[in-house]
């Protein structure tokens, strides 16, 4: 999810496809593990914090027949989105992802470096409300931003992310920036093997987690799926009440 203005305090949304990769050098890769974790059949998709757009191409190539709504705070950010040709046709909707989403059920909820902007109440009704909304054997994609489970990972990790930031030719005015609002938002960020446990808790039958690099990290749940032989799953999750 993304405001409007400076977006990190560092882009505008003009910016953001170049900028982004700076500051995320493992983007690419997160995106990848996005798209190759999609379920094979795929109807309706919907992508939360979808920005300009980026992922959104990536979907609509993967999945040429679905239909895909894109959800994002940032008005700037949709324009520069619906003036991209490849992504002519989608539905993009300038709203809060706290806000109502389309009726209906999804195949597939993807978002990616979205959910971290949001408290961690919140992060976990939207996990709920994903599964109530997720059809059989549909996925909730969830890439995003987390914080080291100890001090001392976060340290070196950080160390690790600056060098990358720098190699990737981040300003210094932007590692400073980053860094900096890495400080302030860490006790609000989930580690990945709790938010890993939050889609449980919400509903999901199983989670995985099958793409790391550094604070990045890639989640999914499942709502439902032919069980091997001997393993156990969960009842259906209770209602979802907002």
């Amino acid at each position: 999810m993304t405001g409007t203005g400076k977006l990190h305090g560092v882009m505008d949304a003009a910016r953001y496809d170049q900028v982004i990769r700076a500051i995320v050098p493992s983007q690419p890769l997160l995106h990848s593990s996005i798209i190759d974790n999609l379920p094979g059949d795929c109807e309706r998709i919907l992508e939360l914090g979808c920005g300009t757009g980026m992922l959104t191409g990536m979907i609509r190539a993967a999945r040429p027949g679905a239909e895909i709504t894109g959800i994002d705070l940032s008005p700037d950010m949709l324009r520069v989105a619906c003036a991209k040709q490849d992504l002519e046709g989608i539905t993009f909707l300038a709203r809060d992802l706290r806000d109502p989403w389309p009726d209906g059920t999804f195949d597939a909820i993807v978002t990616s470096l979205c959910l971290h902007h949001v408290p961690p109440g919140s992060r976990h009704s939207v996990a709920q409300r994903a599964a109530q909304v997720i059809n059989p054997g549909g996925r909730f994609i969830c890439g995003d931003i987390y914080r080291a489970a100890t001090d001392w990972e976060e340290k070196l990790l950080t160390e690790s992310w600056v060098r990358s930031m720098e190699r990737e030719g981040a300003s210094e005015h932007v590692i400073d920036a980053m860094i900096g609002q890495r400080a302030e938002r860490r006790p609000f960020l989930s580690t990945i093997e709790s938010f890993r446990k939050s889609l449980l808790d919400a509903g999901f039958l199983r989670s995985w987690v099958p793409f790391t690099s550094g604070f990045v990290g890639l989640v999914v749940g499942e709502a439902s799926y032919a069980p091997f032989a001997g393993e156990e799953t969960k009842s259906p999750c209770p209602p979802y009440i907002p």
